[in-house]
């Protein structure tokens, strides 16, 4: 697990990120975002929509600052972390694309705030799955779908600056 602080607002305390690989209770954790279950405290993110951690501390730093704001978007800070990855204004389709399906193997569980290792148990006791490097992700990512989802361009073939295209299409997102 990697833990970061977000400088602009430091009484929301890290962002807390660990990589899981080999899920094997997805369809459980689907059903328990779905009923809104209030013992899940984390976002899960589907792991092949990820190209660095970067694009998920954008994510979740916007969702802080929303937070703080008083200004989410959805009903709960994780799933204004997986909105917030979408470069579209529709919740529900935000949700759909970033978040875990019944089928997920892989998955990225991220929370704002709380003590790591705190964290790092709960995340490991409610997902079913082996604990990787965030260097996995190379070996994840699904450029089919990102590059549909973000509208990349297919003359952009550069990671770099395939990363800097998603990062300003959700930046961009909230911009009227």
């Amino acid at each position: 697990m990697e833990s970061f602080p977000i400088d602009t607002l430091p009484q929301a305390g890290n962002i807390h990120m660990a990589c899981f690989i080999s899920v094997k209770n997805a369809a459980d954790l689907k059903e328990r975002l779905q009923i809104q279950d209030k013992t899940l405290t984390f976002a899960m993110v589907e792991s092949t929509l990820i190209m660095d951690v970067f694009q998920l501390l954008v994510a979740a730093t916007r969702a802080a600052q929303d937070n703080d704001a008083g200004k989410l978007k959805t009903q709960t800070l994780n799933s204004e972390i997986v909105y917030n990855l979408s470069p579209t204004n529709n919740i529900a389709e935000s949700l759909r694309r970033f978040g875990i399906e019944e089928m997920t193997t892989s998955l990225i569980a991220v929370k704002i705030g709380g003590e790591a290792d705190q964290v790092m148990k709960e995340m490991s006791s409610t997902i079913d799955g082996i604990l990787v490097s965030f260097s996995k992700l190379d070996q994840e990512k699904d450029m089919v779908k990102l590059r549909k989802y973000y509208k990349i361009d297919p003359k952009v073939t550069d990671d770099a600056a395939i990363l800097n295209w998603i990062i300003g299409a959700i930046a961009m997102k909230n911009i009227q």
